[in-house]
C-alpha cells in the first residue's frame, strides 16, 4: 500500500524541570502505569500513590471515578509506608518473586488474591491488583486474560458509531511499519509506547528493529531494561519477574543484541526519585527518564540515531498541567523531535466495547497487522493531535492457533508446535521452552500452562529447543531436547 511521510509534530518548548502545577495530577487520557518494577522493588512511598491516581483515568464513569477516588484518598495521604506494601496482603507483596520460587509464582498468589480484591469496585488495591494481576499473565503468555484483567479497570466506551464509521471510512489506511520506516531517513529517535501487559505491543518494535538497523539505528532504549553488566559475558538474559522476561519482549532483547545495537537502561532509579526540587513524582521521574536517556545516547554520541520503547504516555510530546512526558522533556533537553507512536489508544481489548469506537465502527474491515488512518482533508494522522504524538496505531486482535496469538510466530522466525504433555493430564503443569544452549535460569522462547491437558502448543525457532514441564509450585517433572533423549 502506498504511504507517505508523515511530518512529526513538534511539541511546546519549555525548560526542564517543568513547574509542578498540581501534584500527582492524572493524566488526560489513557492511563499510564508507574512502573510496578519499582514498587517491587522497594520503590512503594515514591510509586505507590501515583498507580492509584493514574488507574482513575481508566474508570470512565463518574460515579465509578468518584467512589475509586474516594477509596483513593486513604492512600493519597499519606502514601502507604515500605512496611505497608510489603505487608503479606498486600498485592505489592503478592507479586514479589522471592528466592527459590519459580517465575509464575506470584501470578498463582494474584489469581488466588480474586476473593479479597475482585468484588470491591471502590477499592485502589483493588485497581492495583488488576494492573499486576493483568502483568503478570501477559509475562506468562496468557495474552487474553492480561487483557480481560485490564478491561475490568474501566468501563465501556461509549460513541457516535455512525460518525466514527464515516470518519474513519474517509480516510486512508496506511501501514504503520511502513509509515514509520519513511521517516527513519531524517528521524534521529523514534518512540514506540506499549502497554506492560500486551505483548503485541511489542511486535511493531521487534519488526523496526531490523529495519532500522540498515538506516543507521545503533540504540536501542527500553523504560523496561535494568542495568546487567554481566550480559555480554554471560551471553543470555535472566528469566526473572520483569516486562522482559515475557517471551516477545525476550526477543526483543535477544534480536537487539544479535543486530549489535546498543541496549540503553533508561529508567529513572536511586536518588533520582529523591531530589529536592517542586516536582511531583510522575514529573521526576520523566525528567530522570529524559535525562538518562539523553546521557547514554545523544550526549555520548552526537550522530546517533535512537529506537526507544517505553510505556503508555510517557512518549506524548506535549506538556500539560496534569502531565509532564518524557518525551517533552527530551526534546527540550536535545532540541530533538522524536517521531512518536502511540499503542496504546487504538489496539486490541479484551472485549469490543472496551476498544477505541473504530473497532466496532469497522468490525471485520481493520488489520491485525496495525495501520495508521490519515485524514485526506488535512493530511494528518487521526487522533494523533488528540494524543500528542505522531502517529495513532488501529490494530484489532488477530487470528488465533490453538487458542494463542498467531503474532507468535514473529514474522515467521516460529512455527507453532504440538508437544505432547502426558504428565499433565490430571494435574496443572507448565511448559516452558528454551534454547537448547541456554541455562534453565535464562528467559524463555515460550511458555504455557498446562490444564488437565495431554498436551500444548508452542511457538519455537527451528534451532535445537528444551522443553521442561514443571507442576505448577516449581517441580520439574519432564525435560528433553526437540530430537534429543529425555531426562
Amino acid at each position: 500500500m502506498a504511504t507517505r511521510q508523515i511530518a512529526p509534530s513538534r511539541p511546546a518548548h519549555v525548560s526542564p524541570p517543568f513547574v509542578a502545577s498540581r501534584p500527582y495530577g492524572v493524566p488526560a487520557a489513557s492511563p499510564c502505569h508507574y512502573c510496578l518494577e519499582h514498587v517491587l522493588q522497594d520503590r512503594p512511598r515514591t510509586l505507590a500513590r501515583s498507580i492509584v491516581v493514574l488507574t482513575l483515568v481508566a474508570v470512565r464513569s463518574a460515579a465509578a471515578y468518584a467512589a475509586l477516588a474516594l477509596a483513593a484518598s486513604t492512600v493519597l495521604a499519606p502514601c502507604p509506608t515500605a512496611a505497608q506494601s510489603a505487608r503479606a496482603d498486600s498485592p505489592y507483596d503478592l507479586a514479589r518473586l522471592r528466592p527459590g520460587e519459580p517465575t509464575w509464582a506470584p501470578l498463582m498468589r494474584l489469581r488466588a488474591a480474586a476473593p479479597r480484591f475482585a468484588a470491591d469496585t471502590a477499592s485502589a488495591a483493588r485497581a492495583t491488583w488488576l494492573q499486576l494481576l493483568a502483568q503478570a499473565e501477559a509475562t506468562f503468555g496468557n495474552t487474553q486474560r492480561a487483557l480481560a484483567s485490564w478491561d475490568r479497570l474501566g468501563t465501556p466506551r461509549e460513541a457516535d458509531l455512525a460518525a466514527t464509521r464515516q470518519r474513519f471510512l474517509a480516510a486512508r489506511q496506511v501501514s504503520a511499519f511502513d509509515t514509520v520506516l519513511a521517516t527513519a531517513d531524517t528521524a534521529r529517535v523514534i518512540m514506540v509506547n506499549e502497554r506492560h501487559h500486551a505483548s503485541a505491543d511489542r511486535v511493531l518494535t521487534l519488526r523496526l528493529l531490523r529495519a532500522l538497523r540498515a538506516k543507521g539505528f545503533r540504540y536501542f532504549a527500553a523504560e523496561a531494561f535494568a542495568p546487567d553488566t554481566a550480559l555480554p559475558t554471560r551471553g543470555y538474559a535472566l528469566d526473572d519477574d520483569r516486562y522482559t522476561s515475557e517471551p516477545v519482549f525476550a526477543e526483543l532483547v535477544r534480536e537487539a543484541r544479535r543486530l549489535g545495537y546498543t541496549l540503553v537502561p533508561y529508567e529513572a532509579a536511586g536518588r533520582q526519585f529523591d531530589e529536592p526540587d517542586s516536582l511531583s513524582p510522575q514529573q521526576r521521574r520523566d525528567y530522570a527518564q529524559a535525562t538518562n536517556l539523553a546521557a547514554a545516547t545523544i550526549a555520548r554520541d552526537p550522530q546517533a540515531k535512537v529506537l526507544v520503547h517505553a510505556g503508555f504516555d510517557h512518549i506524548r510530546e506535549r506538556a500539560t498541567p496534569q502531565w509532564s512526558p518524557m518525551a517533552a522533556y527530551f526534546t527540550a533537553r536535545t532540541g530533538i523531535d522524536p517521531v512518536t507512536i502511540d499503542q496504546t489508544s487504538g489496539t486490541e481489548r479484551g472485549t469490543p466495547a472496551f476498544a477505541h469506537p473504530v473497532h466496532r465502527a469497522l468490525a471485520g474491515a481493520l488489520s491485525s497487522e496495525g495501520t495508521v488512518f490519515v485524514s485526506d482533508s488535512t493530511a494528518t494522522p487521526i487522533g494523533s493531535a488528540a494524543m500528542a504524538v505522531d502517529l495513532v496505531v488501529i490494530r484489532t486482535a488477530g487470528a488465533l492457533i490453538d487458542g494463542r496469538p498467531a503474532y507468535l510466530t514473529l514474522g515467521g522466525t516460529r512455527r507453532a508446535v504440538r508437544v505432547a504433555t502426558p504428565a499433565c493430564r490430571r494435574r496443572h503443569c507448565v511448559l516452558t521452552a528454551h534454547h537448547a544452549h541456554e541455562p534453565d535460569a535464562a528467559r524463555v522462547l515460550d511458555r504455557v500452562e498446562v490444564h488437565r491437558a495431554d498436551g500444548a502448543t508452542l511457538f519455537l525457532p527451528t534451532t535445537p529447543v528444551r522443553l521442561t514441564v514443571y507442576t505448577v509450585d516449581g517441580r520439574r517433572l519432564r525435560q528433553w531436547t526437540l530430537g534429543g533423549r529425555a531426562r
